[in-house]
């Protein structure tokens, strides 16, 4: 007689004997049917032998047992009876596979280093087979014998390992066990099993918990416990793929080496595009090691869960999750601290409970945290890249630390230190798309690392970093940041000390909440990822007029501040935001660069922008005095949408002047909006303008074609060289001002070098043709 050997108790209930004869009734009816209806085309051994060796198996034709003539296939239960070892030689497939587990059945099944297909299930069996139902006690090397060794269970949804007819006492089970049926296929175990390995590579296993006896029991998957085989402590790893799913009903022993003696399992490695469910409780995985970087997936009841916390002396810690979602009305109780790799994302009711948490997000990709307002008490960001992004609203209910990385918030807000008992820690990082930012209780004296605010443009890029330095008076500081696109090229204000602003940011800064102070306060703002030309270029002003407080110079290249001395009563009621007050300043980073050089006689203009998308051209503008008067003088078409940096250039072709030139480039996108470049110039050219030598215009795309030439130039007797770019001699001919039109208007698009000779002097300069 074999019991379940569920639990101490489950076993002490057999001693009784009213139950012990009830039981051996149950079990005598349950084999004589059994004994009865094996399916049609089972196969028995009635001998040991290799697999495909035909002569140890009998066939069942529905009525006896005849002698096979073919060996058992995917379609065939196989038996291997009490006595009888099957050795495989290569790869096989079988429906269901019966092994009897008598004590001292001895070694029924040498996988030997193969495979076996399995597309029913696996059960054990006493007496004659097909026996009766049973535990498996055996506790010799009974089936495998390496961990090379493997079952593959394939096939449809169905359960493979049935209740009563199967255990974990098998101490000496070495061999794998692989999981892989396939998308959508579901396989359940409703016994213990064991092995060296576990891999979930397809479809669903499920886990159940036998509610029917008390406590209630799991289906625990365990490994070798031979120490004489394989080495003592933590052994066995457990591993879900990418196309696996694992799902649990279980709270306590759900996966460990020993549950008995209480050791843990070498490792659980949960793989990417991996999913673990967990529907019990207090659900425990006892492993020293874990990987957990795909998705744990929390549902089912209604109590309050634990979140797999091992209990075990040699289990390690779980201190990362990658995607961690609550489906249902459960809360989900999360550790004092945790890692977060990837997503927190809820489906349902149930809260994820973060309260007494300190949870860092770190990593390269994005991340997101979806369907709930997010409230830990402690958050670090710490990402090398990628974005943390909030479709809620956030309150940290005492430190923020920012160390690196960018907070999308999705025009939600942050609330931090509600329970005046945290601080901000900002190294780096940004804030994006934040419609408000409250800090509660500010500390009393505020400093570079407490009191800078990282807000990312949304418009021209870059962190619009603001700094308050000063002691104040306390309160819940409110800071909003409103957004919009491009500069003011003409403010028409002049700072308090009479400088004129000839630029500001239209985004800007307003302070509220701050209890009334007279303190002194360093105000700063960033203009990185603007182009300016020096940082002492930088104004702090309100918008469109001059900001309180008095200017104060920066020399930071790397911030790029605009600073302000004023005072912390001097805050509320304003709009800060950055000025100029010098013309080469503030504009948006997507360009580039921007130059200007005298060239072979003829003014170049070259700019590049960091891509372009939906931009209709470029109007170029030339200025002798750049606070008062632009002329417009040419214009280039976009080169079209692009991710890549675009190069462009435009030549001046008019008669230069002895005066410092300056240009500006505007860009017009298909919708009518314009966007400026920074102010250039050009010094005054040296030398007479009369010997001069230039081609107009440059570049040429109809028309007729002038030239000018050096007064002292004798253009009798001169012959015209035209060359590529590669050196090649296109054309030559005696100059006409006839002649070099025909033939300069016959050229193919493109660059050209050309050269006019005469016995005494040479001239060239470089010619496109559009």
């Amino acid at each position: 007689m074999k019991t379940r050997g569920k639990t101490l108790a489950w076993k002490a209930l057999f001693q009784c004997r009213i139950y012990f004869i009830f039981s051996a009734v149950t079990l005598y009816c349950l084999w004589f049917n059994l004994c009865l209806c094996q399916e049609t085309g089972s196969y028995r051994t009635i001998a040991s032998g290799n697999f495909s060796t035909v002569s140890i198996w009998q066939i069942y034709d529905g009525a006896i047992w005849t002698a096979a003539s073919v060996k058992p296939s995917q379609t065939n239960d196989i038996y291997i009876d009490k006595n009888h070892k099957v050795t495989l030689t290569g790869n096989e497939e079988v429906k269901s596979l019966f092994i009897n587990a008598e004590t001292g059945a001895g070694e029924k099944f040498n996988i030997n280093g193969r495979n076996i297909n399995i597309y029913g299930s696996l059960q054990a069996f006493s007496g004659a087979a097909p026996g009766s139902p049973s535990g498996t006690w055996n506790s010799q090397n009974w089936i495998g014998n390496s961990i090379t060794s493997t079952l593959t269970f394939k096939g449809n949804s169905r359960i493979i390992i049935p209740k009563n007819a199967w255990s974990g006492f098998t101490t000496q089970s070495r061999y794998t066990v692989i999981f892989d049926p396939g998308p959508g296929v579901i396989l359940t175990i409703e016994e213990p099993f064991k092995a060296v390995k576990f891999i979930v590579r397809s479809g669903t296993l499920h886990q159940k918990l036998d509610t029917s006896v008390m406590p209630n029991f799991c289906s625990s998957l365990s490994f070798n416990t031979e120490t004489s085989y394989y080495p003592p402590g933590a052994f066995g790893d457990f591993l879900i793929e990418s196309n696996g799913k694992f799902i649990s009903e279980c709270n306590e022993n759900i996966i460990a080496r020993s549950i008995s003696g209480s050791v843990s399992a070498l490792l659980f490695e949960l793989q990417t595009g991996g999913e673990l469910i967990l529907e019990g409780t207090s659900p425990r995985i006892e492993a020293a090691n874990f990987r957990m970087e795909g998705k744990v997936i929390f549902r089912g009841g209604s109590s309050t869960k634990s979140i797999l916390a091992p209990t075990f002396a040699d289990a390690g810690t779980l201190s990362s999750f990658h995607h961690i979602e609550i489906q249902g009305l459960q809360n989900v109780q999360f550790p004092s601290t945790l890692t977060i790799t990837g997503d927190l994302s809820r489906i349902g009711s149930g809260q994820f409970l973060t309260n007494n948490s300190h949870l860092t997000f770190s990593g390269t990709a994005d991340q997101e945290i979806v369907g709930f307002a997010f409230s830990p008490q402690d958050l670090t960001v710490n990402k090398s890249d990628g974005k943390l992004k909030l479709d809620q609203n956030m309150s940290v209910l005492r430190n923020l630390t920012m160390l690196d990385g960018k907070l999308d918030f999705q025009n939600n807000s942050l609330t931090i230190n509600t329970s005046n008992s945290g601080v901000l820690n900002y190294q780096a990082g940004s804030w994006e798309n934040l419609s408000s930012f409250t800090y509660a209780n500010v500390p009393i004296t505020f400093t570079a690392t407490n009191g800078s605010f990282p807000f990312g443009d949304r418009y021209h890029g870059g962190i619009r970093k603001v700094q308050l330095l000063g002691i104040n008076a306390g309160g819940n500081l409110t800071i909003n940041y409103t957004e919009y696109k491009g500069a003011d090229f003409n403010p028409s204000f002049n700072d308090l000390d009479g400088t004129p602003i000839l630029y500001r940011l239209f985004s800007y800064f307003n302070f509220s909440g701050l209890n009334t102070s007279t303190n002194p306060l360093e105000l700063r703002i960033s203009a990185q990822n603007l182009i300016v030309d020096e940082p002492e270029d930088l104004r702090l002003v309100c918008t469109g007029y001059a900001a309180p407080g008095t200017h104060i110079e920066s020399s930071d290249a790397t911030n790029l501040w605009a600073i302000r001395n004023l005072t912390f009563d001097d805050l509320p009621g304003k709009n800060f935001t950055v000025g100029s007050f010098r013309t080469l300043s503030i504009l948006p980073v997507t360009w580039l660069s921007l130059s200007v050089s005298f060239k072979e006689n003829i003014k170049h203009i070259t700019w590049s922008v960091a891509g372009e998308n939906e931009n209709e051209k470029f109007e170029i503008y030339r200025s002798d005095s750049p606070l008062t008067k632009w002329e417009k003088i040419g214009e280039v078409p976009s080169q079209g949408n692009s991710d890549s940096p675009a190069f462009y250039s435009f030549s001046d072709i008019s008669l230069s002047t002895p005066v410092t030139t300056y240009y500006q480039i505007r860009l017009i996108d298909l919708s009518g909006q314009s966007s400026w470049s920074k102010v250039v110039r050009l010094d005054k050219l040296s030398g007479n303008i009369n010997d001069q030598f230039s081609i107009f215009p440059n570049p040429h795309s109809s028309g007729s074609i002038r030239v000018i030439l050096p007064e002292s130039y004798n253009a009798e007797n001169t012959q015209v060289f035209i060359y590529s770019t590669q050196g090649v001699l296109i054309s030559s001919f005696g100059y006409s001002e006839i002649k070099f039109t025909e033939e300069l208007q016959l050229l193919k698009p493109g660059f050209y070098f050309v050269t006019f000779s005469n016995s005494v002097k040479s001239l060239q300069t470089r010619w496109v043709k559009k």
